[in-house]
C-alpha cells in the first residue's frame, strides 16, 4: 500500500478542496428546494422501502467485484481470489472520495492484483480495462430499455434519444478503435515512441522506452483482452455481472423515490440514471453535487414531481449507495493495508 502513501499531502488537500465543492453544490441544491420541505420528506421516509434499497446498493457491490474478479481472470480456486475481491471492493471506495475516481480505481485494483502470485499486472491491467468497457456497455443497455418504456408510455423524453443514440455512437466508434488498434499494432508502437519522446506532451515517460518492450506490452494486453472474448463462459458471467450491478443500481433508485411517496415507472429509473452518469465528469468526489443536480432535472423532467419533493429522494438514494460504497468499500481498503503490510 505504499503506493498510495506517496505524496500523500498535497492529494489530500485536493480531495478535502474538491470535497468542499460537492459539499457546498449539494447544500446549494438543497437550499434552493427548501430545507424545510426536504427534511419534511425525509420524516415521512418509508423505511421498509429505504432499507431494500440499502439492500440493492450492497448486494449489486458484491456483484461488481465479482464481475470483476472474473474479467481480470482470477478463479475461485485461486490463491489470489480474496486479494481481488477486497481489491474490487477498495476499488469503490476510491471511486467515491477521489476525483476521477473511476481512473484511480482501475489503476488501485490492476496494482494490486498484479502483486499477487498467480496474476500478471498486464493480465490485471486488461481485465480491468475489460471490465469498464462492459459497465459502459450495460449502462447504454440499460438506459436504451429504459427509454424503450418511456417513449411506449407515451411520455416527452426530451433530449433523452439524442443523448442515448450520442452514447451509442461513441461506442460504435470506441469499438472501431481497438480494431484499428489491435490490427495496426506497428502504427500504435510508432506513436507511443514519438510521444515519449516529446516531453511536452508526455512529462515524466520514460523516453529510453524501445520498440520491443512497447510492443511486448500491447501485445500482452491484446493477448489478455482477447483470451477474455474467447472464453465465451467468462464473458457472459462478465457481462450479466456488469448489467446486473446496474439493475441493482437502478432499482436501488426507484425504491428511494417510492419511500418518500413518489411513484415513478421502473422505465424512468432506467433511463435517468445511466443518462445522470455523464455528470461525473466533472472532477468532485463521487459525482456529489453535479450528478444529483442531472438526476433530479432528469426525473423532473420525465414525471413532473417537484424538484423539492425529489431532492430528499435524492438524499436517501446518496445514502443508500454513496455510503454504502464509502462504508464497505473503506473496510475492504483497510483490510488490505492491514494484509499487505
Amino acid at each position: 500500500m505504499d503506493v498510495l502513501r506517496r505524496h500523500h499531502s498535497p492529494r489530500l488537500r485536493r480531495a478535502v478542496v474538491r470535497f468542499g465543492v460537492a459539499a457546498a453544490v449539494v447544500a446549494a441544491l438543497v437550499y434552493g428546494v427548501g430545507w424545510e420541505r426536504v427534511t419534511e420528506h425525509l420524516a415521512a421516509t418509508d423505511a421498509s422501502l429505504f432499507l431494500p434499497a440499502v439492500a440493492a446498493s450492497l448486494v449489486g457491490m458484491v456483484v461488481g467485484a465479482e464481475g470483476l474478479r472474473v474479467a481480470i481472470g482470477v478463479s475461485r480456486g485461486s490463491p489470489d481470489v480474496w486479494l481481488a475481491r477486497y481489491a474490487a471492493l477498495a476499488g469503490t471506495f476510491l471511486r467515491s472520495v477521489l476525483p476521477a475516481g473511476g481512473v484511480g480505481k482501475g489503476a488501485f485494483v490492476a496494482y494490486t492484483v498484479g502483486r499477487g502470485g498467480t496474476t500478471s499486472a498486464s493480465r490485471a491491467v486488461a481485465g480491468v480495462a475489460s471490465w469498464e468497457a462492459l459497465n459502459v456497455l450495460a449502462s447504454a443497455t440499460v438506459a436504451a430499455a429504459g427509454l424503450v418504456g418511456v417513449l411506449a408510455a407515451g411520455r416527452d423524453a426530451g433530449t433523452a434519444p439524442v443523448v442515448v443514440g450520442a452514447f451509442g455512437g461513441v461506442l460504435v466508434a470506441a469499438v472501431v478503435a481497438g480494431g484499428l488498434v489491435a490490427r495496426h499494432r506497428t502504427v500504435v508502437v510508432d506513436l507511443v515512441l514519438w510521444a515519449a519522446r516529446v516531453d511536452r506532451l508526455l512529462p515524466g515517460v520514460d523516453s529510453s522506452l524501445d520498440r520491443e518492450r512497447v510492443r511486448a506490452a500491447l501485445d500482452a494486453f491484446l493477448g489478455n483482452v482477447g483470451a477474455l472474448a474467447r472464453d465465451q463462459r467468462r464473458l457472459a458471467v462478465a457481462v450479466a455481472a456488469a448489467h446486473a450491478s446496474w439493475l441493482l443500481a437502478v432499482l436501488a433508485l426507484y425504491l428511494c423515490l417510492h419511500a418518500v411517496d413518489l411513484p415513478v415507472a421502473p422505465s424512468v429509473a432506467l433511463v435517468a440514471l445511466p443518462l445522470a452518469g455523464f455528470a461525473r465528469a466533472v472532477p468532485v468526489p463521487g459525482g456529489l453535487g453535479p450528478m444529483d443536480a442531472a438526476l433530479g432535472g432528469i426525473v423532473a423532467v420525465l414525471t413532473g414531481h417537484s424538484l423539492g419533493a425529489l431532492a430528499s429522494a435524492l438524499v436517501l438514494f446518496r445514502v443508500a449507495t454513496y455510503g454504502t460504497r464509502v462504508v464497505v468499500g473503506g473496510a475492504a481498503l483497510w483490510r488490505l493495508d492491514v494484509a499487505l503490510r
